[in-house]
Protein backbone atom coordinates (compact mmCIF):
# COMPACT_ATOMS: atom_id res chain seq x y z
CA UNK A 1 0.00 0.00 0.00
CA UNK A 2 1.24 3.42 -1.05
CA UNK A 3 3.20 5.02 2.11
CA UNK A 4 0.64 8.30 2.02
CA UNK A 5 -2.85 6.54 1.81
CA UNK A 6 -0.85 3.78 4.90
CA UNK A 7 -0.28 7.35 6.47
CA UNK A 8 -4.02 8.88 5.25
CA UNK A 9 -5.38 6.08 7.43
CA UNK A 10 -3.32 6.41 10.26
CA UNK A 11 -4.20 9.87 11.15
CA UNK A 12 -8.26 8.88 10.31
CA UNK A 13 -8.28 6.25 12.87
CA UNK A 14 -6.49 8.56 15.33
CA UNK A 15 -8.50 11.63 14.24
CA UNK A 16 -11.75 9.52 14.96
CA UNK A 17 -10.43 9.12 19.05
CA UNK A 18 -8.94 12.71 18.95
CA UNK A 19 -11.38 14.54 17.51
CA UNK A 20 -8.30 17.08 14.90
CA UNK A 21 -9.14 17.27 11.54
CA UNK A 22 -5.93 16.91 9.42
CA UNK A 23 -6.90 15.63 6.25
CA UNK A 24 -8.42 17.03 3.50
CA UNK A 25 -11.58 16.00 1.55
CA UNK A 26 -9.19 14.31 -1.41
CA UNK A 27 -6.91 12.73 1.31
CA UNK A 28 -10.20 11.21 3.10
CA UNK A 29 -11.55 10.15 -0.25
CA UNK A 30 -8.80 8.39 -1.63
CA UNK A 31 -8.24 6.42 2.19
CA UNK A 32 -11.73 5.43 1.56
CA UNK A 33 -11.29 4.41 -2.04
CA UNK A 34 -8.55 2.19 -0.77
CA UNK A 35 -10.29 0.67 2.50
CA UNK A 36 -13.19 0.02 0.01
CA UNK A 37 -11.58 -1.41 -3.05
CA UNK A 38 -8.62 -3.40 -1.46
CA UNK A 39 -9.53 -6.09 1.03
CA UNK A 40 -5.84 -6.66 2.20
CA UNK A 41 -5.29 -2.72 2.22
CA UNK A 42 -8.38 -2.76 4.85
CA UNK A 43 -7.26 -6.05 6.15
CA UNK A 44 -4.36 -3.91 6.89
CA UNK A 45 -5.49 -0.87 7.59
CA UNK A 46 -7.46 -3.10 10.28
CA UNK A 47 -4.57 -4.64 11.56
CA UNK A 48 -2.75 -1.57 12.19
CA UNK A 49 -5.92 0.31 14.30
CA UNK A 50 -6.31 -2.48 16.67
CA UNK A 51 -2.67 -2.85 17.16
CA UNK A 52 -2.72 1.32 18.03
CA UNK A 53 -5.73 1.21 20.30
CA UNK A 54 -4.29 -1.76 22.19
CA UNK A 55 -1.67 0.40 23.08
CA UNK A 56 -3.96 3.25 24.15
CA UNK A 57 -3.94 3.78 27.63
CA UNK A 58 -6.67 0.91 29.66
CA UNK A 59 -8.56 3.93 30.76
CA UNK A 60 -9.01 5.12 27.38
CA UNK A 61 -9.49 1.97 26.16
CA UNK A 62 -12.51 1.56 28.84
CA UNK A 63 -14.04 4.54 28.23
CA UNK A 64 -14.03 4.29 24.35
CA UNK A 65 -15.54 0.65 24.80
CA UNK A 66 -18.63 1.95 27.12
CA UNK A 67 -19.57 4.74 25.10
CA UNK A 68 -19.29 2.62 21.97
CA UNK A 69 -20.75 -0.45 23.82
CA UNK A 70 -18.02 -2.92 23.04
CA UNK A 71 -16.80 -5.63 25.48
CA UNK A 72 -13.53 -4.04 26.94
CA UNK A 73 -11.71 -8.19 26.01
CA UNK A 74 -12.85 -7.67 22.63
CA UNK A 75 -12.73 -3.67 22.10
CA UNK A 76 -9.28 -2.96 19.82
CA UNK A 77 -10.67 -5.56 16.98
CA UNK A 78 -14.44 -4.55 17.49
CA UNK A 79 -13.86 -1.01 17.24
CA UNK A 80 -11.18 -0.39 14.11
CA UNK A 81 -13.60 -3.24 12.53
CA UNK A 82 -16.36 -1.30 12.97
CA UNK A 83 -14.95 2.23 11.89
CA UNK A 84 -13.39 0.37 8.63
CA UNK A 85 -15.81 -0.65 7.25
CA UNK A 86 -18.25 2.20 7.69
CA UNK A 87 -15.86 4.33 5.77
CA UNK A 88 -14.69 1.48 3.26
CA UNK A 89 -18.40 2.03 2.69
CA UNK A 90 -19.30 5.35 2.60
CA UNK A 91 -21.54 5.69 6.19
CA UNK A 92 -18.71 7.74 7.71
CA UNK A 93 -18.49 10.89 5.21
CA UNK A 94 -15.93 13.09 5.22
CA UNK A 95 -18.62 15.03 6.39
CA UNK A 96 -19.17 13.18 9.83
CA UNK A 97 -15.29 13.16 10.16
CA UNK A 98 -14.97 17.11 9.98
CA UNK A 99 -17.98 17.33 12.24
CA UNK A 100 -15.99 15.13 14.96
CA UNK A 101 -13.86 18.29 15.42
CA UNK A 102 -16.31 20.26 16.65
CA UNK A 103 -17.36 19.76 20.27
CA UNK A 104 -20.92 21.55 19.45
CA UNK A 105 -21.45 19.77 16.41
CA UNK A 106 -23.71 16.75 15.99
CA UNK A 107 -22.01 13.60 15.73
CA UNK A 108 -24.60 10.91 16.41
CA UNK A 109 -24.53 9.67 13.82
CA UNK A 110 -20.98 8.53 13.88
CA UNK A 111 -21.83 7.46 17.36
CA UNK A 112 -24.39 5.22 16.52
CA UNK A 113 -22.18 3.63 13.56
CA UNK A 114 -19.75 3.13 16.47
CA UNK A 115 -21.97 1.20 18.64
CA UNK A 116 -23.19 -1.25 15.86
CA UNK A 117 -26.14 0.29 14.60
Amino acid sequence: MNTRIRFATIILGVAVLAGCTTMSEGEFNNVQAVVGGSPAGKRATIKECIERERAMPLSTQRETAEVFNINLANYPATYCTRLWNAVASGRITYADYRKLSTPTADSSKVIRIMQGR
